[in-house]
């Protein structure tokens, strides 16, 4: 029974590991209780991989363990898809 909940448990957090937050106008992906969020009325949870593949990058608090993986230019690229669409 136990392994049953460890495993009901693991995958419950696996599954909420991959949703993140972006604002319109951001350029990095958040958690939720995220502080550096400033309106968080405003936040979008999407899927992390995408957002990864769009060009976001990760917010320094909220993801410090992927800053390492981010592309240095993240957010000239997210900056040129809201230019464009404007």
């Amino acid at each position: 029974m136990l392994g049953v909940l460890m495993t009901f448990l693991s995958a419950a957090a696996f599954a909420s590991a991959d949703e993140v937050f972006i604002t319109p106008n951001g350029t990095k992906y958040h958690k939720e209780t995220c502080r550096l969020i400033k309106n968080k009325g405003t936040l979008s949870k999407v899927d992390k991989e995408q957002v990864v593949k769009d060009g976001y990058g990760p917010c320094k608090k909220c993801f410090a363990e992927d800053i390492a993986g981010a592309a240095p230019d993240a957010g000239d690229q997210i900056k040129g898809k809201i230019k464009k669409g404007s």
